[in-house]
């Protein structure tokens, strides 16, 4: 028992050495600092399983980024934060205003529910202490248009082939697409085509049980994110990373129930016998070949800087503050809604948009 816990050891230090070694040969000229420190020094351990589910529990070495922080819904059910309609109302976008004295982390693809109709994040967007900030959003409710301006918080994220069409520059109509695809396979549609309703239909509400079960918790300490992977395909598809433990703490239910989503509602049956091995060197490789490619600099409808990942078919999206990256998802799902592009790193020096100087909306000061 001994020796094999040893081995064990061995086996998780060599393969954190080598994605540094990756991250400081490949990165250094082709990415944002935030990137390319958010990608060094990652443990990946053996991963959990669900059916054909497999995530990985990402550990990372760096420092986190500073400051407090609530999610989304924890600000939203605690009255911190307020989400509604614009003035006028539109479909693209909705207006939130953060009343505490913490920043908010909203993440792409959670579903903010009520409203003229339930919608979609678009953007990871942070929200800091007393600003108001105009968020763009996708509508997942086709069939209503009415009802009060005020948004509540959902325990739903879209599902992670919709954020990642979204994070490939899908419009609204091939949203309301997808949507309308996913329906058969998460239960059927409603009298108003709300996604967040399909989702949180019994019957998935209790497959996503039973993936929890399975998967457990993602506790350690220094554990700040996942990666998935599909054993059907034998391919990791998606890897999700934190700046800030507690974020990802707080945030780990939703992601896992992205995928979950894909990978396991979507399944009618699965055996075991047809499963491709995935191990903890295909991971290292999904990351490798991010690093292959480039990232640089986006707009944010909020505080800090937008960030975008782009090497052959997968793409990445994020935001970063101060910095650091509070959160990045990199992904490489099929089908691809819009190819990648390459993305250019803008030249050195200081890039409008940092802190306060970026939201639509002036912050509103003490």
């Amino acid at each position: 028992m001994a020796r094999r816990c040893t081995t064990a050891r061995v086996a998780v230090a060599a393969i954190t050495l080598v994605a540094l070694v990756a991250a400081a040969t490949v990165a250094q000229a082709k990415h944002v600092p935030e990137v390319q420190e958010i990608l060094a020094g990652l443990t990946i351990a053996a991963p959990r399983t669900h059916k054909n589910m497999l995530v990985f529990p990402i550990r990372w070495s760096g420092k986190q980024a500073s400051g407090e922080w609530e999610t989304l819904d924890l600000a939203l059910s605690g009255g911190h934060l307020k989400v509604g309609e614009m003035a006028q109302a539109s479909v693209p976008n909705v207006e939130v205003k953060n009343t505490g004295d913490k920043s908010v982390l909203l993440m792409s693809g959670e579903i903010i529910r009520g409203g003229k109709q339930t919608r979609v994040i678009r953007k990871d967007t942070i929200v800091e202490p007393k600003q108001t900030v105009q968020v763009p959003v996708f509508c997942v409710e086709r069939g209503r248009w009415a009802g009060g301006k005020d948004f509540k918080a959902a325990a739903t994220i879209a599902p992670a082939s919709i954020q990642n069409s979204i994070n490939r520059g899908a419009g609204q109509g091939q949203v309301w697409e997808q949507v309308r695809e996913a329906a058969p396979a998460l239960g059927g549609s409603n009298a108003t085509e709300s996604l967040d309703s399909m989702l949180e239909a019994p019957a998935n509400r209790a497959k996503f049980g039973e993936v929890h079960k399975d998967l457990g918790k993602f506790s350690p300490p220094d554990t700040v994110g996942v990666a998935v992977a599909d054993a059907r395909t034998g391919k990791v598809i998606g890897l999700e990373m934190f700046g800030r433990r507690d974020l990802f703490d707080r945030l780990q239910t939703k992601l896992v129930e992205g995928y979950a989503a894909d990978l396991v509602l979507t399944v009618s049956h699965w055996d075991p016998k047809q499963a491709k091995a995935v191990a903890t060197a295909e991971v290292l490789a999904f990351v490798v070949r991010a690093l292959k490619g480039t990232s640089g600099y986006e707009d944010t409808p909020g505080s800090g800087r937008g960030i975008g990942v782009a090497s052959g078919s997968i793409v990445g999206k994020g935001v970063a503050l101060g910095g650091k990256t509070i959160h990045l998802s990199v992904q490489d799902i099929e089908p691809h809604a819009t190819p990648a592009r390459p993305i250019v790193i803008p030249p050195s020096g200081p890039i409008p948009g940092e802190g306060h100087d970026r939201p639509i909306i002036r912050p509103q000061r003490r």
